[in-house]
């Protein structure tokens, strides 16, 4: 877990010392790399047909605050440090022009925190970006959902990057 630093109010005739200006080192530190994560799964998701599917990720590009794992319920980022969050991410389908897409962020399982929706197109291959700023508490966490449509279970695509989620914290 991060430890966002407080910053230091100083007072007059206050003496300098190593301790003090490691606040500001740390302070610093944590700007320069605050928690990131950016996940991807290798092949494709097969996503159900007019249900609602959290997709899953197997892949951690970067994950700075440990709020992923490969393991255990994959489909979510758990908050290791509270702030605002910003997230993105991107769900590619295979080609089918029928029905609707949709791709949604989910918090704790329940809160509906963002989402996009889209009406499949004669060309038929289509893919989503979601992009919102959300708050997250220590121990919350984050999925992205998705609803499709299409008649038949759908399968993301795999090319050109593929399904991804990212997030960065921002502030307090």
């Amino acid at each position: 877990m991060a430890t966002v630093p407080a910053p230091r109010t100083w007072v007059v005739g206050e003496v300098v010392t190593a301790a003090k200006m490691n606040e500001l080192r740390d302070a610093l530190n944590f700007m320069l790399s605050p928690p990131l994560f950016i996940l991807g799964h290798s092949v494709a998701q097969a996503t159900p047909n007019s249900a609602n599917y959290n997709l899953l990720f197997d892949t951690e590009v970067v994950d700075r605050d440990n709020g992923h794992s490969t393991v255990t319920n994959t489909s979510r980022y758990v908050s290791q440090t509270a702030g605002y969050y910003a997230l993105s991410a991107n769900v590619p389908w295979v080609t089918n022009g029928t029905g609707v897409r949709q791709v949604f962020f989910l918090i704790n399982g329940t809160t509906l925190a963002g989402w996009v929706s889209l009406q499949a197109g004669a060309s038929g291959s289509m893919g989503l970006s979601l992009s919102r700023r959300i708050y997250l508490a220590v121990a919350d966490f984050v999925e992205v959902q998705t609803f499709q449509s299409s008649g038949a279970a759908l399968n993301t695509q795999t090319a050109n990057g593929g399904i991804s989620f990212e997030g960065q914290w921002s502030s307090k």
